[in-house]
């Protein structure tokens, strides 16, 4: 088989890898590492389980441990204008990220911004593997979370969101 067939043999492989992760969960590469994408699938968590997420999380031995949590508002329902909100430990410390890759995350940097601040917290600018995001450490991440979902987003305290989630087992998947 020549190079040129097993180059278009990976793509065609990529384009249905692509196209099936898109109707039920997402692709994951690694920056700066050879290797194949890793399908991440979703699942749901309700809003009251995240006290036992972020145990989970925090329990996780993998270096890197998230569990993103994407949904629509009431006011914008169509999944194109999902928020992207995550639980994160770096550098061994449980915290909140509001990354900015989402278009309506890009949108309402400024709204999170003032409500973070409102709330007392102070996010700081970081950029991990070419994307930017703010972090919030210096609260209760869990009661942050929350409340960004249900205050500053008016979802119920019981309303269930969809979870990706990588390097640590959570039970709901």
């Amino acid at each position: 088989m020549s190079v040129a067939t097993i180059v278009v043999v990976i793509i065609i492989m990529l384009c249905v890898v692509s196209s099936l992760a898109l109707r039920s969960g997402y692709i994951a590469w690694d920056r700066d590492k050879v290797g194949l994408p890793r399908f991440l699938s979703q699942t749901e968590v309700r809003l009251d389980e995240l006290p036992d997420l972020a145990e989970a999380l925090s329990r996780g031995l993998a270096p890197e441990r998230y569990a993103a949590l994407v949904f629509a508002t009431p006011d914008r329902p169509s999944d194109e204008d999902a928020i992207n909100i995550q639980m994160s430990v770096e550098d061994g410390k449980l915290g909140f990220d509001w990354v900015l890759l989402a278009p309506r995350n890009v949108k309402d940097r400024e709204k999170f911004m003032a409500f973070a601040h409102a709330y007392g917290a102070r996010p700081v600018a970081r950029t991990m593997n070419g994307v930017s995001y703010l972090r919030v450490e210096d609260t209760d991440v869990v009661v942050f979370t929350t409340n960004v979902a249900t205050e500053m987003y008016h979802l119920p305290p019981n309303a269930s969101v969809g979870l990706v989630h990588e390097g640590f087992e959570w039970k709901g998947s």
